[in-house]
């Protein structure tokens, strides 16, 4: 491979830390992988004397395959070194590869004499560990009632005016989950609380002092800029005198205030902020029609001018400093009593969790801190590992910062990362520690450690580059000449596309179009993206990794959004209605679904039948069918109380008929399932339920209905997995679903599609990052985004301290302090920072064409603003600045879109057009054309696509044409042997991913430890794995066809799950056939097709008599495939073979 030269360096440089800046597409993966092998071939160092932390377990699991790969090759280009590199094979599934939590629990587990947990301990998920906290909570709360202490109470109304505890127990969990992340949290909240007691002059040379001269300096130099600008508007416009009073009378004060910040003079910047006045720009006769073109876009930038002072003046001095001092000093005894709190709470939480011997992964990081404090562990790893390698350095935490410090030594640190790319900050994640070594090891004196920047980018063309670095350049702070991004590739071709930015104004819709006056913005904005699918569909590009040209389908396109749920749905409907298929990849939105959301309805009342919404929910559903006037009718007979109340007592006391009748049924059957409830495994029971019900069968048939169907045989495994791990009563586990969709816990939708389905993903944009796509759609860019408010209450800041609200309970006031306001401050400036990045990840997943779309309510007004440049925060749109290519679309232009291109068609309203009464000549027309006798009746049955296997059965008059299988849930999978398909799934799922040439050097071995690896990845499960005989793969590689197959394996010559479009003549019609071929490889004179089978053949019948009937069965197919291979390739296919897993043996077509 050749190297940029910087590359060379980072998998060159020793004998210091170094920290790579690698900038998006830049082969960070590639460089560190390059690094770990030449340190392993040329400098001796064993795989298992490193240690590499990644912040996945798929992402360390795709970094040791990758370094198996690359050895291996090693292996073939160095034979005489081979015994040397087998062995560092043979330490790799043992080798330091792992996330943060995985490296912590060795620790733990290595040096467990060292710590105070219990023995045998298990890790908790975030909704266990949502439950235990809650319960934890109530104790705490129950305590402090009871203890009945002034103390306690007076800051319950300090914090609480209505005297619940809701506020409370807010600020305790906050409070407490920012201490979490902290190396040391306690030390931390006692030095915190005592800088509240600071004097005057303490805080005048405090850290935090620094903060607050930060933001006083940015705002006077934003304020500077934006009178600049109204003076040059002026100026432009042949108004100098104007101009020049602007910058004479108001541009010297933020020059005075620019002075006293750099003097940290605070008297002279007070007087200088309670002094200023905005100058009155009155134009003379003449100026009045040049001043009429500029004067609000000079008054809109005077105004955001005067408008930072206003802030500043709202910090810092609307007070004297004693004053603001003194508030902060009486909030010190509060932060006493939040500490008392958050001990107490931190004691009873790390009790219960131990009564139950679990721990969460904020426990397992603090204690592997706490062992790592000892001299005997810390020497233990400084000796172990030689070199230690941090991969998306960016996300590191401070508590995990502080481990690496306990293991590294002076000079053995490699860090990988990009700042730009740092978006977790919601999981505590701290850019700030990349920002801090990338300043001191760039610094020319520091001869201990090296910066260096990969800012080649190997993924995106030129364009899209360029437009990238316009928008960043002026939003993104120290985005120079190091962090731009440079072409990796040369291309020469045709194919350039300019971004586009696409404004979709919601103000034009035509009152009188009542279908599009009904649509929501999301809506109308996806109309507008079927639009751009349309028009780019079959558009050529350039394809860098198959080195060809080719035209755009569907599966090279991506939706992104800052967030799916609310939205995701409108897309994929508007799609789905203009024949686009889509697919929503979130990591959320399990619950929200409609069969989940009311079936775990039907198993709360199954609990607890007092609970008036899922009992509405449950009875109103297809479980039981009462119909909106029954359910009136219930409610009607007894007005009072609950619903569920009312519902018992309609179903024992009310008027005889069909209704009570319902009603009865309906409880009966609640009670009978209550009572199944009680004696049957958890799951097994959740599974019987949805077949007795028939709600199993019924969303079947609903439209997506094998995507429901998927959902609810995933709730059974959920719940068997729950049953074995904790207790298996149907209300600890209704509970925990509460617990999981409280907390947020991220769950998403079975996945049903593969890699190489024809159809748009919809993702968020924090699900895209690490991957690439030749189009890009980035939507939603209007939406405002979310930003912190922190309002009466405590605010904790890691590096700010603690600022709470002043308040007077008997007055009835509150006021927030100092900090808190620098805390507010600070906060939102953090988050702005990160929503830009969050916005980088975006932009850059592009290759090819970009599209970025919003929809705003008034288009006029939005470009009047975007003219006057003065940008913003509180959107996307707003944030890009000036674009190369930017249009407004009119939302009336949408409504008409469903025109044929492409081969997409459908009304984009999904609706009809017409509506009206027909004449009767046009009556007597259609009534004519129904009589016809159309001559292509045959045809007309033909569907246009047809997949491989449809064609096969037709020509199979043995077989049945259709054959349902309902997929069944794990626990059922225990207790019955797996069809023929379902273990060819799992034959093809490892056959596409093995590595064939080890596979046929190594055999079994690899096989099985490759198995395993698919396992943890959860590309199937362990039973499906126990299913199948990994022997009978190994077997193939002894054969001569698997030996060909690893030889053409090795030459690059062999491809896997190739999919395919044919077209064919069926009944004089043409259609196409979709398949994918299984694998395919190119020798000299042709190419060798091979399609692997999971039929089992009958050992006492003749072998070839039934290797006829598979020829019979499958020919069809087999040359389908073959026609297909040879109509791409432009070569004859001079072999076709079937490989029979299930027999192990070969049968050639």
């Amino acid at each position: 491979m050749n190297w940029t030269r910087e590359q060379q360096r980072a998998i060159d440089e020793r004998e210091k830390n170094i920290l790579v800046a690698a900038a998006a597409g830049s082969g960070k993966t590639a460089v560190l992988v390059e690094r770990i092998k030449k340190l392993i071939i040329e400098d001796g160092v064993s795989i298992d004397r490193m240690l590499i932390v990644t912040f996945t377990n798929a992402a360390a699991a795709e970094m040791k395959e990758k370094i198996r790969t690359a050895i291996n090759k090693e292996i073939d280009a160095d034979p005489a070194n081979s015994q040397k590199l087998r062995q560092q094979l043979n330490l790799l599934p043992r080798a330091n590869i792992s996330t943060f939590h995985s490296f912590a629990l060795d620790v733990i587990r290595t040096f467990f004499f060292l710590t105070d947990m219990e023995p045998g301990f298990s890790i908790c998920d975030d909704a266990q560990r949502t439950i235990i906290k809650e319960d934890s909570m109530d104790q705490l709360m129950e305590q402090c009632f009871v203890s009945d202490t002034e103390e306690f109470y007076a800051f319950l109304n300090w914090y609480s005016s209505d005297r619940n505890q809701n506020k409370i127990r807010e600020i305790i969990n906050t409070s407490y989950n920012v201490l979490q992340s902290l190396p040391y949290p306690w030390q931390w909240l006692e030095e915190k609380i005592a800088e509240l007691s600071l004097s005057p002059e303490e805080f005048l040379q405090s850290p935090i002092m620094e903060y607050i001269w930060d933001y006083i300096e940015d705002s006077v130099k934003k304020a500077a800029a934006y009178e600049e600008r109204a003076a040059l508007e002026l100026s432009d416009a042949g108004l100098s005198r104007l101009a020049e009073k602007v910058t004479g009378e108001e541009l010297c004060f933020y020059q005075e205030m620019a002075e006293a910040v750099e003097a940290r003079d605070l008297d002279a910047l007070g007087s200088c902020v309670g002094a200023f006045q905005s100058v009155r720009l009155a134009a003379k006769k003449e100026e009045k029609e040049a001043y009429a073109e500029v004067k609000d876009l000079a008054a809109a930038c005077r105004k955001k001018a005067s408008g930072l002072v206003s802030d500043i003046k709202a910090l810092f001095f609307t007070q004297s400093l004693s004053e603001m001092i003194a508030e902060m000093n009486e909030t010190a005894p509060k932060a006493e009593t939040l500490r008392k709190l958050l001990t107490a709470f931190d004691q009873i939480f790390r009790t219960n969790k131990g009564d139950k011997k679990l721990v969460d992964f904020n426990d397992i990081e603090h204690y592997c801190l706490s062992i790592l404090e000892h001299p005997q562990a810390q020497n233990h790893y400084r000796k172990k590992f030689e070199y230690i390698f941090i991969d998306e350095y960016q996300d590191t935490n401070i508590l995990q910062e502080e481990i690496i410090a306990k293991v590294a030594r002076e000079n053995n640190l490699f860090m990988v990362g990009d700042m730009k790319q740092s978006i977790y900050k919601f999981r505590l994640a701290e850019p700030e520690i990349f920002k801090s070594k990338y300043v001191s090891y760039g610094n020319a004196e520091n001869k201990a450690s090296a910066k260096i920047d990969l800012n080649q980018n190997f993924r995106s063309k030129p364009l899209i580059l360029s437009e990238i670095n316009h928008i960043f350049e002026n939003l993104m702070e120290d985005y120079d000449e190091d962090a731009m991004l440079y072409p990796g590739v040369s291309y020469e071709g045709p194919f350039h596309y300019v971004p586009e930015v696409k404004v979709v104004d919601a103000s034009t819709i035509d009152e009188a179009d009542e279908e599009l006056a009904n649509l929501k913005n999301a809506e109308l904005e996806a109309l507008e993206i079927c639009r751009l699918i349309r028009e780019n569909l079959g558009r050529k590009f350039f394809d860098h990794k198959a080195g060809i040209c080719r035209e755009i389908g569907l599966h090279d396109m991506v939706i992104l959004m800052r967030g799916v749920r609310n939205y995701a749905d409108v897309y994929r409907n508007i799609l789905k209605e203009n024949g686009i298929d889509s697919f929503v990849d979130d990591s959320e939105g399990y619950f929200d679904t409609m069969e989940i959301n009311v079936f775990m309805n039907l198993l709360s009342v199954i609990d607890n039948k007092m609970q008036d919404v899922p009992l509405i929910s449950v009875l109103h559903s297809e479980i039981f069918g009462f119909s909106t006037d029954e359910l009136g009718q219930v409610r009607a007979a007894c007005k009072n109380g609950q619903y569920a109340a009312a519902f018992l007592k309609f179903a024992a006391e009310g008027k005889e008929g069909p209704l009570r009748e319902k009603c009865r049924t309906a409880l009966s059957s609640i009670k009978k399932w209550k009572t199944m409830a009680t004696s049957q495994p958890l799951g097994k029971f959740i599974w019987k339920l949805l077949l007795e019900t028939g709600y199993y069968l019924e969303m079947g048939a609903m439209p997506g209905g094998t995507q429901r169907q998927a959902n609810l045989r995933a709730l059974v495994d959920k719940a068997e997995k729950f049953a074995a791990d904790r207790q298996s009563s149907l209300y600890s586990f209704v509970r925990y679903i509460d617990a999981v969709k409280t907390r947020g816990v991220p769950m998403g939708q079975v996945k049903l599609v593969g890699e190489n389905d024809d159809l748009v993903r919809i993702m968020t944009i924090h699900k895209s990052k690490g991957l690439e796509f030749p189009l890009v759609l980035v939507c939603g860019m209007g939406r405002r985004l979310n930003y912190t408010k922190i309002g009466s209450g405590i605010a904790l800041h890691k590096d700010i301290g603690i600022g709470m609200t002043l308040a007077d309970f008997e007055g009835h006031w509150y006021k927030q302090t100092l900090l808190q306001r620098l805390i507010q401050k600070q906060v939102h400036k953090e988050e702005v920072a990160e929503e830009v990045r969050v916005l980088y990840v975006a932009l850059t997943r592009a290759k090819d064409l970009l599209y970025m779309t919003g929809t705003v309510k008034e288009g006029a007004k939005f470009m009047e603003n975007r003219q006057i440049g003065l940008g913003g925060d509180t959107t996307y749109l707003d944030m890009i600045g000036d674009v190369s290519r930017l249009e407004v679309v009119d939302a009336n232009l949408l409504s008409h879109g469903g025109t044929e291109k492409s081969g997409i068609q459908g009304n984009p309203m999904g609706k009809d057009i017409f509506d009206r009464r027909l004449s009767k000549e046009e009556e007597a027309e259609i009534l004519r054309q129904l009589d016809f006798v159309y001559p292509y009746e045959a045809s007309r049955k033909l569907k246009s696509k047809y997949s491989v296997t449809e064609i096969n059965r037709m020509g199979q008059t043995e077989q049945k044409a259709f054959e349902t299988v309902l997929a069944v849930p794990k626990f059922r999978q225990g207790e019955r042997q797996l069809t023929a398909a379902e273990k060819g799934t799992i034959y093809h799922s490892i056959m596409e991913r093995l590595d064939f040439d080890r596979a046929e050097r190594e055999g079994l071995p690899y096989i099985q430890a490759a198995a395993e690896d698919y396992v943890n990845r959860e590309i199937f499960d362990v039973e499906s794995l126990q299913s199948i005989e990994l022997p009978r793969i190994a077997e193939f590689f002894d054969t001569a066809l698997g030996s060909r197959c690893a030889a053409g394996y090795r030459a690059g010559n062999l491809e896997r799950e190739r999919p395919f479009d044919l077209q064919m003549e069926m009944e004089g019609e043409t259609v196409i056939v979709q398949g994918i071929i299984d694998c395919y490889f190119e020798e000299e004179d042709g190419f060798v097709l091979l399609d692997y089978k999971s039929s089992w053949i009958d050992p006492q019948k003749d072998f070839e008599k039934e290797a006829e009937r598979l020829r019979r069965t499958y020919g069809g197919q087999i040359e389908i495939y073959q026609k297909a291979l040879e109509t791409a390739k432009g070569r004859p296919v001079k072999e076709a073979c079937l490989y029979l897993f299930g027999a192990g043996k070969l049968v050639r077509m």
